[in-house]
């Protein structure tokens, strides 16, 4: 079909809410972007209804109009033609961030490192709760039997699902924190598994007294212990580490950097994060632990509403595993935990919200995030839902969970609730109240109250605005019929690249996640050369130099490298062949350069799209794990 792009670049501003609410103008391989003063004066519903449109959506601070290849150059060309700006680098990386002040900021980007460790805590969440309920002594006394009745090897293999991933938590967190702040995410991952070296003392044998173990001493003074757990500690460490990285790529001499870099970031990191950081939030702990004690002697049931508020943001700090050292001293002495029936409800609290959210939510990721993470959070879990879902987009969501674990945890201290143990909560925790009717009684109420009362208010008062924005698509144009080429039909399509197999649902962008442009996969590249993946002819080069789309047997192919890289104007990316060119599979297409694409912010996942997918019979992913060059990738059936 032939559009007329003047036409069409006319229709789209009218749209989007005229000249005067365009600040600039950009396109990628597939989209145009634009960014706007005001969102909500763009017209999804008109702009769907324009020739060659196939679908719109916003983030990152840029409206996007999905055009796909071939017609988004030509409608972009027309729409600077009419006056609208071309957009820079840097008006993209601050559109991201627009309108947001600097706590959202920070929020935001802990968000972005949390995000990808959700899969992993969810389903240590599940493993945990799993292990609380049916290994509890209350659970297991109701069948006449106790733990020491458990095989010994059935125990260690539950401890190693459950145990896992917290144990090793801070080597994850300084991975992703790496990643997002442009550092070597591998360095990261040595960093934190430095953190939680064995030859450490375990954090959470030195918060038990019954233990024996103690912390290191360094001249007398400066305690050093583990991170087993903890969270913002590495976190700080990630993005101190990263930055540092970075300022020594841009000292080091080439020759040495290699060696040089390294080695200074990790000794350098491995020494602050134990003799400073470590020691400063060790103090902290000691601290919160008095006031905590205190708290919970004051009258009135104001001690739950004080350690309820604050608990939240004592798990933020990584620091409330030193609790234990509270609840083991407060079943010592009078053989209750009240500390534990403030914990149940802080968590039915954070599961309600969660769902709240997630539910409302038109935003795909988090409806995908949110379900998973209540579950987690019902059973004891509450990273997930605090990281991924209530924290990620602004602070009204997490404090109206403070307030309702502040309230929820005075009334438990009010009617005197108290467990018999510790480390379950929520509602495996009901175990630990089932020795007194009563008891188990006011606990299944308050906790209905508390999760319905967090999920109407969150629902009516407190949704994120964020999480409401659709992405819209429209649906998809009927393709025109490809061209014949000389090229045979390609059977296989081989791997573009060496790197890791990413499935289509997976890959970090709507766009391609779900199939707008065709049915994909990726790779998550290990080196900067990115080869053809079949036999045919180069239809497409970007000037970014970004995305080569390929023709071949009626298969029309696009290879897109890396997320939002078009920003990056071709900085970091060297073409090997032009447009016209034919090309044998195996070809090297494109040289790239990871780092800079890495400290641009930017993923560097290589996607392969079958832009026509529509017209073949079948096209499936085919890989898995590691890939070489030419691996096979994905099956096409015409």
């Amino acid at each position: 079909m032939n559009y007329d792009y003047a036409k069409i670049a006319k229709e789209v501003i009218q749209a989007v809410g005229g000249s005067e609410n365009i600040k600039s103008a950009a396109h990628c391989a597939t989209r145009l972007r634009l960014i706007v003063a005001d969102r909500s004066l763009a017209d999804d519903e008109k702009v769907g209804e324009i020739d060659a449109v196939k679908g719109t959506f916003f983030t990152a601070g840029q409206y996007q109009i999905i055009f796909g290849t071939g017609h988004v150059n030509r409608v972009y060309e027309q729409i600077t033609q009419l006056g609208i700006a071309e957009t820079t680098a840097r008006e993209a990386k601050e559109a991201k961030m627009d309108g947001k002040n600097q706590i959202q900021k920070a929020i935001r980007t802990f968000g972005d490192v949390f995000v990808p460790v959700i899969p992993a805590l969810v389903a240590t969440g599940l493993f945990l709760g799993l292990k609380g309920a049916l290994l509890n002594d209350n659970f297991l006394a109701l069948f006449g039997m106790t733990n020491a009745d458990i095989p010994h090897t059935f125990q260690v293999l539950v401890d190693v699902l459950s145990g896992t991933t917290f144990a090793f938590l801070p080597a994850i967190v300084c991975w992703s924190t790496f990643r997002v702040f442009g550092g070597s995410p591998v360095l990261g991952l040595i960093l934190g598994l430095m953190l939680v070296n064995g030859s450490l003392p375990n954090a959470y044998s030195v918060a038990d007294p019954s233990s024996g173990v103690t912390p290191l001493m360094l001249f007398g003074i400066i305690p050093i212990v583990g991170y087993q757990g903890s969270i913002l500690p590495a976190f700080v460490a990630g993005v101190i580490g990263s930055k540092l990285e970075k300022k020594l790529r841009k000292t080091v001499p080439a020759v040495f950097d290699f060696m040089i870099t390294p080695f200074l970031v990790l000794f350098v990191m491995l020494i602050l994060s134990l003799l400073v950081i470590g020691p400063l939030l060790h103090a902290l702990e000691n601290v919160l632990l008095v006031i905590v004690e205190y708290a919970l002697e004051l009258p009135l049931g104001i001690g739950g509403l004080i350690v309820g508020f604050f608990w939240s943001i004592i798990t933020l700090t990584g620091v409330h595993h030193i609790f234990n050292m509270l609840e083991i001293s407060l079943l010592a002495s009078t053989g209750f935990n009240p500390f534990n029936a403030i914990l149940c409800m802080c968590g039915f609290s954070s599961a309600g919200v969660c769902l709240a959210i997630s539910i409302k939510a038109r935003k795909k990721e988090i409806r995908a995030i949110g379900p998973s993470a209540t579950v987690s959070a019902l059973l004891g879990i509450g990273e997930p839902a605090l990281f991924g879902v209530i924290l990620r987009y602004g602070m009204k969501p997490f404090l109206l969970s403070c307030s309702i674990n502040g309230i929820a945890g005075m009334i438990a201290m009010l009617l005197g609730m108290k467990g018999t143990g510790n480390g379950i909560t929520t509602i495996p925790g009901m175990l630990l109240y089932i020795y007194k009717p009563s008891q188990l009684i006011m606990y299944v109420v308050l906790a209905l109250a508390t999760f319905i009362t967090a999920f109407c208010l969150c629902w009516f008062f407190a949704v994120p605005p964020e999480v409401m924005e659709t992405e819209q698509t429209a649906k998809t144009a009927k393709k025109e019929s490809p061209k014949p080429a000389p090229a045979p039909f390609p059977a296989v399509l081989g791997s573009a690249a060496q790197g890791t197999f990413v499935s289509m649902e997976e890959i970090p962008d709507p766009t391609f996640s779900q199939g707008v442009l065709g049915t994909c996969c990726g790779i998550e590249p290990e080196t900067g050369k990115v080869y053809a993946p079949m036999d045919g002819t180069i239809s497409q080069l970007a000037d970014t130099l970004h995305a080569v789309g390929i023709e071949a047997g009626g298969v029309e192919l696009l290879i897109h490298v890396g997320i939002d890289t078009v920003a990056m104007k071709g900085d970091g990316f060297r073409s090997h062949i032009t447009e016209g060119q034919n090309v044998k599979k195996g070809d090297l297409l494109l040289t790239i350069d990871l780092d800079k694409i890495k400290a641009a912010g930017h993923p560097a996942t290589i996607m392969v799209i079958v832009t026509n997918s529509d017209d073949l019979t079948s096209v499936e992913a085919s890989a898995s794990g590691k890939l070489k060059p030419g691996d096979p990738l994905m099956r096409l059936q015409a």
